[in-house]
C-alpha cells in the first residue's frame, strides 16, 4: 500500500474504502475465476501477427503482394498454376517453409505414375490403319497466298 500511497494517496483512499474482499482476491468472498493471470504470456504468444502469410516481395522495381495462407499472388501464377511463383517460393524460403505444401497435388509423384499407368500404344504401319472413305478421299491444299517477306506494313 506504500507505493500505490506514493503513486496516489486518493488511490489508497478508495481501496481502503472498498474493503480487501473487492479488489485482492486472497481475500475474496467468490472464487474469481473469470480473473485471467495465469498463462497471459502464453496467450499473448499464440496471438498470431496478421502479417504472418501475407507478404510484399520486391523483384527489381515491381512489387508483388503474396498470400501464403489463400495460395495468392499479384502476379497470377502462384492461383493459375497452383504451382509456387517464385514470389511464393521467396516468401516461402523466409518463413523457413516447405515449398511441398504450397503446391497442387498434380505435381506430386504420385499424380505422375497414376497418369501414365494406362499403356499408350504406337501408331501401327500406315497400311493399317481403319481411316473412312470420305475422310481418305479428302485432299487438303496448301494456302495459296504467299506472304510477303519483309516487315508487315502498318
Amino acid at each position: 500500500m506504500s507505493k500505490i500511497k506514493e503513486i496516489d494517496t486518493r488511490v489508497k483512499a478508495y481501496l481502503y474504502d472498498i474493503g480487501y474482499h473487492g479488489w485482492s482476491r486472497v481475500h475474496a468472498t467468490v472464487n474469481k475465476t473469470w480473473t485471467m493471470i495465469s498463462n497471459i504470456a502464453e496467450s499473448l504468444n499464440a496471438v498470431r501477427a496478421s502479417t504472418d502469410y501475407v507478404h510484399a516481395m520486391i523483384d527489381g522495381v515491381k512489387c508483388f503482394i503474396v498470400c501464403l495462407q489463400n495460395k495468392r499472388c499479384s502476379c497470377g501464377q502462384f492461383q493459375l498454376d497452383e504451382f509456387s511463383c517464385p514470389h511464393a517460393l521467396a516468401a516461402l524460403r523466409h518463413m523457413n517453409k516447405s515449398y511441398e505444401n504450397y503446391c497442387s497435388a498434380y505435381y506430386t509423384k504420385e499424380r505422375l505414375l497414376q497418369t501414365y499407368k494406362i499403356p499408350i500404344d504406337p501408331l501401327p504401319d500406315k497400311s493399317k490403319w481403319n481411316v473412312p472413305q470420305h475422310i481418305a478421299e479428302e485432299v487438303v491444299m496448301p494456302p495459296t497466298k504467299k506472304r510477303q517477306s519483309g516487315r508487315p506494313k502498318k
